[in-house]
This record gives C-alpha cells, sequence and structure tokens, in this order.
C-alpha cells in the first residue's frame, strides 16, 4: 500500500514545540479553572471542534457557546489533567498536528446519568500566526479500554 509524504518534511524548533506545549497546558489550565474566557482566545476564528459525543461546531462563536453551554450544564467543576502529550507532528510550515491524551474528571450529564473518570484522546490541528499558536480543529473521543485491549497493534490480545 503506497503512502503520500510531503515532498520537504516540515520541522519544528524547540521553541516551536514549547510554544505547542505551553499551549496544551494553556487549555488544561483554563479548563480547570472554568476560565472560559482564557479559553476562547486558544481559538482561531475558523476552528471546528467535535466533541467527545461526535458534535461538529463550525467557527468560533459556535465552539465558544457550546463549551460555555456545556461548562453551565456539566462540565463546571470538573477536572480534565494532562497525562500525556503522545505526539506533535509539523504538517507544513506554521501548521502542526498535537495528540493528547487526558484523565476527564467525572461528572453528570444533562438527563442525569453520573459519568465516572475517562480517559480521552484529544488530537489538535494548531496553526502559528501573529498571536502565535492557535487551535484550528479539535477533536476529542473516549478511550474504550475494554476495546483497547484488542488493538492490532497495541493490544493485547487475549489467548
Amino acid at each position: 500500500m503506497a503512502t503520500t509524504r510531503p515532498a520537504q518534511a516540515e520541522t519544528l524548533s524547540e521553541a516551536e514545540r514549547g510554544a505547542i506545549r505551553d499551549l496544551i497546558k494553556a487549555y488544561e489550565t483554563t479548563w480547570n479553572t472554568s476560565d472560559l474566557d482564557g479559553m476562547a482566545r486558544l481559538y482561531r476564528e475558523d476552528i471546528h471542534w467535535v466533541n467527545v459525543k461526535g458534535m461538529h461546531w463550525r467557527g468560533f462563536e459556535e465552539v465558544d457557546r457550546a463549551h460555555r453551554a456545556f461548562f453551565d450544564i456539566m462540565f463546571r467543576g470538573t477536572r480534565q489533567d494532562l497525562e500525556e502529550i503522545e505526539s506533535i507532528t509539523p504538517t507544513a510550515p506554521g501548521i502542526a498536528i498535537a495528540v493528547v491524551r487526558w484523565l476527564h474528571g467525572a461528572y453528570t450529564t444533562p438527563s442525569g446519568n453520573k459519568v465516572s473518570p475517562q480517559s480521552t484522546r484529544m488530537t489538535l490541528v494548531l496553526a502559528n500566526g501573529p498571536d502565535g499558536w492557535k487551535i484550528v480543529q479539535g477533536c476529542n473521543i473516549e478511550v474504550d479500554a475494554h476495546a483497547a485491549r484488542f488493538d492490532p497493534i497495541r493490544g493485547q490480545q487475549p489467548a
């Protein structure tokens, strides 16, 4: 199976990698302090976001409004702790993709269901511009620990 690779591999300086790590840490801090204004400053105007349940929000106004609504309903005071930045991959000048794993604290859904703490994995598309690195696209998914056991690459197959 053929793969397509860029003609010239992009690289990130250590300063750029540090700035991306700082952005991810800022996301963690703003989430954990329910600082939605601070979180909004991490987004680019043309941001898209796919949340853990598959909802797709398009543009700054939708992404900001949706996060504020869900914080009011169920996430205010719920921690999201950085477990690992799994990768930071440059894809083009000033563009990088980060894969991040979080431990998301317990919360109660709008329908009253109690959700236990869980691991999630987030993919972020990041762009460097006049205001530094910003989030252009985010996608967060729940990590299904049971299913992960059967991952053909990293899982442990039952005997």
